[in-house]
């Protein structure tokens, strides 16, 4: 190995870590925002609580574990579906928690205005998921390319 693949590595390993924390931070951040979230209408309304502390450290922690276990398969007898499970149940618990929150916070609201944010909330569901199929499309096509520039080079 030279040098420069050592440090490649090196920083490669670094990102990893950083990119992992980030990940984790902001799921952590997320669920502390929704957690604190405590009136929606007639003026949204905010307080931090024990509760939101709780939801980051809980989120924060479930997230690194879930992207250890996923990106890094450092657990001892690791099943090849299991990543697989654990991200269904994670992303499960984690829209249970998110409509569950919402769910309290929109507790004292019409019934005209509970159909209004519903529609809101589903028009905004319905372009995160085409946003997230394109971006889900551009990196198969990235891993593609490179498995071709790979192959290519090797001949």
């Amino acid at each position: 190995m030279s040098l420069t693949s050592a440090s490649t590595s090196s920083f490669d390993d670094q990102f990893h870590r950083l990119a992992g924390f980030a990940s984790s931070f902001s799921m952590g951040a997320v669920a502390a925002f929704i957690a604190s979230i405590q009136q929606i209408n007639p003026t949204l309304e905010f307080k931090i609580g024990i509760f939101t502390l709780l939801a980051f450290v809980v989120f924060f922690g479930i997230t690194s574990w879930v992207y250890r276990i996923i990106f890094d398969g450092k657990t001892e007898r690791i099943d090849p579906k299991r990543p697989k499970k654990i991200v269904f149940f994670f992303s499960a618990s984690t829209l249970l928690a998110v409509f569950s929150c919402m769910g309290f916070a929109l507790k004292g609201i019409s019934k005209n205005q509970l159909r209004d944010v519903g529609i809101g909330v589903i028009t905004a569901l319905f372009f995160v998921s085409i946003a997230a199929f394109f971006f889900f499309k551009v990196v198969k096509f990235l891993q593609r390319d490179e498995q071709n520039n790979a192959f290519n080079s090797d001949s």
